[in-house]
Formats: C-alpha cells, sequence, structure tokens
C-alpha cells in the first residue's frame, strides 16, 4: 500500500509539472502574440501607387474617385456614414487596404507615389468638423410649422436677431443667403467660396460665425454665403448639413417638420430605401422607364426643386444613355424627353423633363423635385443612412407632365 500510494505521489508531481509547463508555454505564447500584435500595430502601413488616380469603395453604394496629393498632410476622407460600423476599401494601381470601420475612429496610412512621394491619407468615421453643432431648449421630438410655396419648404427664423424667411433644401451642399437680403440682415464678410449653381462656378462672399435660430433650434457659428439665383422672397436656404446627426422628417399633411433623435416607430408604414450622401445632399435609388426600356439610378433628393426631376451628366455620359434617349424636342442642346418614374413602388407616368449633353457638362447631377417628392411624407435617418416614404395627401397634386407639355406647345404655336 505504501509503494502504491508512493506511486500515485509521483505521478500527481508529474501531472502537475506537466500542467505547470503547459501553463507558462500558454502564458509566453499569448504574450509573444500580443507582443508581436502591439509592433504591428505601431508600423505605419505604406501601399504603393504609380499614378495619382485612386478609387474608394465606401460600403456598397458609394464608388468615388480619388486624386492623390503628396501636398496634402494628411488627405482626409470622412466616411458616408459615421455613426454605423462600415467597409472602406481604398485602392490604387498597385495595391489596396480594407478598412472595417467603427464610430469615431481614425485609419491612417501612406500611399508611396511612383517610389518617392508620400502622400499621407486618413479615413475617418465621423462628421466634418466644419458642420452646425444644433442645440434645443425643447424635448425630442422638435415640431416646427412650415408653409409651403409653390413645391418649396419654408421655415421661419432668425439670424442674428434679424427675422428671416428660410427655405429647407436637402439639395443645399453649402448655406447660403440672398444677396439682396445681406444688407438687410447686416451680415459681415470676411472670406469667399466657390460656388456652383445656376449662375454657373462663380466665386463669391462668405460670411461666417452666424447665429441662427428657427423655432426651439439653435446654431452658432453658422457660415453663410452670399448667391443671386435666389427668388426675392427667399432670405436663406439651409440644407442637410444642418442636421446630419438626427432624424429629421417632413409631414406635408401636417405642415410640420420635425426632428428626432432617434428613428420613431410611425416607421413602421414607410417604405424604406437606403441614401447615400454627397456633400451631406442624401441620394437615393430610383427607377425610370422611357421608350420601352427601364434604368435604375440614383438620383439627389432635391426638395429645393420647385420641378419635377432632371437628368443630368452623370446619366447621359453612361453606357450609351444619351443616344438612347428619344427627344420630344431639343432646347438650348437639351433634349426634353417623356418618361415613367418609380420611386418606392410609387409610379409617376409621362413625366416630361430635360437631359443634359454629355458633351457640355454643366455639374449638375441628376435629380428628382419637390413638385414629385413631396408626394410622400419623408423621414430621412442621417445616422443609419436610410430614407423613409410614405405616400400623403399630395397624391393628386400636378407635376410637368406630357399633357401639360402639349398644352405649352400649342400656346407656342398661337402666338
Amino acid at each position: 500500500m505504501e509503494k502504491l500510494a508512493n506511486m500515485n505521489n509521483n505521478i500527481t508531481r508529474k501531472i502537475n509539472v506537466r500542467a505547470l509547463r503547459l501553463v507558462i508555454f500558454t502564458l509566453s505564447a499569448l504574450i509573444a502574440l500580443s507582443l508581436h500584435s502591439i509592433r504591428a500595430q505601431g508600423k505605419k502601413t505604406v501601399i504603393k501607387a504609380s499614378n495619382e488616380k485612386a478609387t474608394i469603395d465606401d460600403g456598397e453604394n458609394v464608388h468615388m474617385d480619388w486624386k492623390l496629393d503628396p501636398k496634402a498632410d494628411p488627405d482626409i476622407y470622412y466616411v458616408n456614414v459615421p455613426y454605423r460600423k462600415g467597409t472602406v476599401r481604398f485602392k490604387t494601381d498597385k495595391d489596396q487596404l480594407i478598412f472595417h470601420t467603427k464610430p469615431g475612429k481614425t485609419y491612417t496610412f501612406t500611399v508611396l507615389l511612383n517610389a518617392k512621394d508620400s502622400c499621407i491619407v486618413q479615413i475617418v468615421s465621423a462628421l466634418p468638423p466644419d458642420l452646425p453643432t444644433m442645440e434645443t431648449h425643447d424635448q425630442y421630438p422638435a415640431r416646427i410649422p412650415f408653409e409651403m410655396i409653390g413645391s418649396k419648404i419654408f421655415l421661419y427664423g432668425i439670424i442674428n436677431g434679424k427675422e428671416a424667411k428660410v427655405q429647407f433644401d436637402l439639395g443645399a451642399g453649402t448655406s447660403v443667403v440672398n444677396r439682396n437680403a445681406s444688407e438687410k440682415l447686416d451680415l459681415a464678410f470676411s472670406g469667399h467660396t466657390i460656388v456652383s449653381n445656376t449662375e454657373g462656378v462663380n466665386k463669391e462672399r462668405t460670411s461666417t460665425g452666424n447665429h441662427l435660430s428657427i423655432g426651439s433650434l439653435n446654431w452658432s457659428g453658422v457660415p453663410l454665403t452670399e448667391v443671386g439665383n435666389m427668388k426675392p422672397y427667399e432670405d436663406l436656404i439651409v440644407g442637410n448639413g444642418f442636421f446630419r446627426n438626427h432624424v429629421i422628417e417632413i409631414n406635408y399633411d401636417q405642415k410640420e417638420f420635425i426632428i428626432h433623435k432617434k428613428l420613431p416607430d410611425k416607421v413602421a408604414g414607410y417604405t424604406k430605401l437606403p441614401v447615400v450622401y454627397e456633400q451631406n445632399r442624401p441620394k437615393f435609388e430610383a427607377e425610370i422607364k422611357h421608350n420601352g426600356k427601364n434604368y435604375s439610378f440614383w438620383f439627389l433628393f432635391d426638395t429645393g426643386r420647385d420641378g419635377s426631376m432632371l437628368i443630368g451628366e452623370d446619366f447621359t455620359s453612361k453606357d450609351g444613355h444619351w443616344q438612347e434617349l428619344l427627344p420630344l424636342t431639343i432646347i438650348n442642346g437639351r433634349k426634353i424627353v417623356r418618361l415613367d418614374a418609380t420611386i418606392a413602388g410609387v409610379r409617376f407616368r409621362d413625366v416630361v423633363t430635360n437631359a443634359a449633353d454629355p458633351e457640355k457638362p454643366g455639374g449638375r447631377p441628376s435629380l428628382f423635385g419637390n413638385q414629385i417628392l413631396s408626394h410622400f411624407n419623408v423621414i430621412l435617418d442621417n445616422i443609419n443612412g436610410f430614407i423613409y416614404l410614405k405616400s400623403n395627401g399630395r397624391t393628386n397634386e400636378p407635376y410637368s407632365s406630357y399633357e401639360n407639355y402639349l398644352i405649352e406647345i400649342k400656346k407656342m404655336k398661337n402666338k
């Protein structure tokens, strides 16, 4: 029995020694892996390129060209929908990097251009720092009444203590002031901004550091660029850049503009569509049918355009689309075409619109205007990158149709 006990003790000691060695080996391996990971994270990521052309794929729907610039330090790309996790691919003609982005994170790397120039690039999963910050003294949701002039949305606000009529325009890439209202509003101008609009591309005066209030909403440090293509009754135009960290609702039935901190439950009755952002302006996918052929394309959701739609060279320059468009007539080099459009399952028949010649680019994107878009109550979820649409009481409101076109042509012939 004593020998058996000693034997068992020897076996136990051997097992304990082996277990201890295994623990030590495992800990050593983990420490080594940890140190390797720390060293790897500390290394600068470098990829190569033989020319300045690169591309960025941000999620499934954002595909854009990128120009490498050794002078930018760093050159920053802001993730399209920064409040959610995403995947961004940066690709040169030689290499590519894939980033699984998280809100608030920054990813820095270097592109070695032509084996000599270092281009520092950052992928930033945050909103650009120059966007106005909104505050409200009310609880959410904050409700603001609006009026419509034509199909445009107008809110009443205070800019630097002066009353102003403010157009809310989801198609506006920057906030602007009517040149004819600048003196009335007592604005001070300290710089200039390049503006592309219906007047062309121009260098315009910019006023900074303004304070804007609309209802219970307040913004400080608001920049305003002066333009000359606004109606006499329009003082300011503000866009979605004022609300990129909120959910906004346009209820045409109640004439209410509503700001939510989170997505309201009512979206269960709406049609959900993904959006991408171009200068904070939402773009969505819709279908058009022309001459028996169906097309799917991403259009600007332009509530500031008092018209039905526009087909830009971003569409007409692709896949022979310009040649496929059969014009009713041609005016100033633009084709006037007849088509059907389908948005969120709702069909708009016999829309008459104009299409840009890709050989004469004007920089205007394809868009739907508010003659059509105002047929929907809208919830735009800027936090997650979706738009929700539901048909409203404006279903029978007119838009630019073939019937209207024939009436106008008849008037012209009778003159």
